[in-house]
């Protein structure tokens, strides 16, 4: 690792070199001293982790936290030795390898190159991260490492980060010369490991062989920890190697390719294991984690997922801050949600009940006017805002949507004019689906290319004018559902049971 001076005034001095170790693969390792052996090479072509600091304030605190980023640079800016031997391409592709691990995230790994992309992209972030961790506890507490777990916590957001298990391992073996027992030790009490979804792309398995091959320090440690894990589950379970098969980290494959499975190594190697609702805990425990939770049942508990009061509330909807604030005579709320319930008194105020939906029709016609700007689609102030704003994906149902409005509007077409323009018989509406697709995932492609068909035929129909109005929102995001969410009136939450975690999607 080395230090850079400043930049930008968000970059700041720490870089590191996130160390691809090299060394050979085996299946078990029998003796502390193999596994601290030092598998490294020194490689030109090792990106570099450029750190970008973000201060995070506290409200109405002291207090403020560092968003550390990374960013993949080059060890070397320009390749003047290549240049300089005519081999013009080399020297630019250099740099714009090591750039790409941190240039996209998640790409697409349908293919084996989509694939490699996105194991080192995983391992960058990761060994960045564990190497600046180490370093700075190193700085302040030395080379005792007895307070490390009082001072340092991972927490693995589903599988994608668990490369970080192998890493700190490596780290402390390989770079601080602990011995297993000790490293393990130390490993098993900073990891916990958060499951969001019980679908299979939040349970990564990762082929032996692309591992070794990127990895193969890494490969050895996860061979270390199974074998030992292995050993344990015997001591324990007897003669049932059926349930050991199961909960093996390292899987078999019907075609006779070995693969990780990640979600079982965060498993193994956390303290704590936690869903993000009570009934997805639940699911968990009775699914996916079945075997593990029989064997530890205290390991396993429940998160629920929530969304802060201060920006999905107090800073993207300012009428209805005041409102509330009016009502309860002062904003603590904002601090404190359980003052909401003072709301319970003025709630059949006609006075109050007044100004509540004038800041909704406020909330609604700022939705409406983003809408139009981002889609060219005017929805009637007076029609239903239906939305649906989420990740594109089958379970999420989009499709369902989709379907539901094209059955709307074959309703409205067989309906003769007399028949639409009659109180009551239609409810206008205004259906505004938003989300992204995964850059692999074609079904989800298609459901957006579906709605825009859609929204195309029933918006240019003169028949349905502004009974029926349909728009997909370019680049959702976090900015536009701060606008959107406020002024909606029906939620679309219709995922299929047991396969939506928490949906904290926040309506007020």
């Amino acid at each position: 690792m080395e230090r850079r001076g400043g930049g930008d005034g968000k970059r700041r001095s720490e870089s590191f070199f996130p160390g691809e170790g090299r060394g050979r693969c085996r299946e078990r390792s029998t003796t502390e001293e193999s596994s601290r052996q030092k598998k490294t090479q020194k490689n030109s072509k090792t990106p570099q982790a450029v750190a970008y600091d973000n201060p995070i304030p506290g409200f109405r605190t002291n207090n403020t936290i560092n968003l550390r980023l990374w960013a993949s640079r080059p060890d070397r800016e320009f390749d003047l030795e290549a240049f300089n031997t005519g081999d013009y391409i080399q020297a630019i592709l250099a740099r714009q390898r090591a750039e790409s691990l941190s240039s996209v995230l998640y790409p697409d790994d349908r293919t084996y190159q989509g694939k490699e992309l996105r194991l080192k992209q995983q391992h960058f972030f990761v060994s960045a991260t564990v190497q600046d961790v180490v370093r700075r506890y190193v700085d302040v507490h030395g080379a005792d490492f007895a307070l490390f777990p009082s001072k340092v916590a991972f927490q693995l957001n589903d599988t994608h980060p668990t490369i970080a298990v192998p890493e700190l391992m490596r780290v402390l073996m390989d770079d601080h010369g602990l011995g297993w027992t000790a490293a393990w030790g130390l490993a098993t009490k900073v990891f916990a490991f958060t499951n969001h979804t019980v679908l299979p792309e939040a349970l990564e398995k990762w082929p032996v062989s692309l591992i070794e091959k990127l990895l193969p320090r890494h490969m050895q440690i996860i061979y270390d920890i199974n074998w030992r894990f292995i050993q344990d589950l015997r001591a324990r379970l007897g003669d049932d190697v059926e349930r050991i098969g199961r909960m093996s980290i390292i899987e078999d494959g019907a075609n006779g390719e070995k693969s990780v499975r990640m979600a079982y190594l965060a498993v193994v190697a956390s303290h704590t294991v936690n869903g993000v609702a009570a009934i997805h805990s639940q699911i968990i425990r009775d699914t996916i984690f079945r075997d593990f939770a029989q064997l530890e049942p205290a390991k396993f508990q429940n998160k629920t997922n929530g969304v802060t009061p201060r920006r999905w509330l107090a800073f993207c909807n300012p009428p209805l801050r005041a409102l509330i604030t009016d009502a309860l005579g002062s904003d603590e709320w904002i601090n404190d949600l359980d003052r909401l319930r003072g709301l319970a008194a003025v709630a059949e105020d006609p006075a109050f009940g007044a100004r509540w939906r004038e800041v909704k029709a406020t909330a609604k016609g700022r939705a409406l006017a983003r809408v139009e700007e981002l889609t060219g689609v005017r929805g009637a102030p007076n029609a239903l805002l239906d939305i649906q704003v989420k990740r594109i994906h089958e379970y999420k149902r989009q499709l369902l949507n989709v379907l539901g409005i094209i059955h709307r509007y074959d309703l409205i077409k067989s309906m003769t004019p007399e028949e639409r323009k009659k109180p009551g018989n239609v409810v206008p509406r205004t259906c505004v689906i938003g989300g992204k697709a995964a850059p692999g995932y074609e079904m989800a492609k298609r459901i957006i290319k579906l709605v825009c068909a859609v929204a195309d035929k029933i918006n240019s129909d003169p028949d349905v004018g502004d009974l029926l109005k349909v728009a997909f929102v370019p680049d959702y995001n976090v900015s536009l559902a701060e606008i959107v969410i406020p002024g909606s009136e029906l939620n679309e939450q219709i995922s299929t049971a047991g396969t939506e975690a928490s949906g904290t999607v926040c309506f007020f």
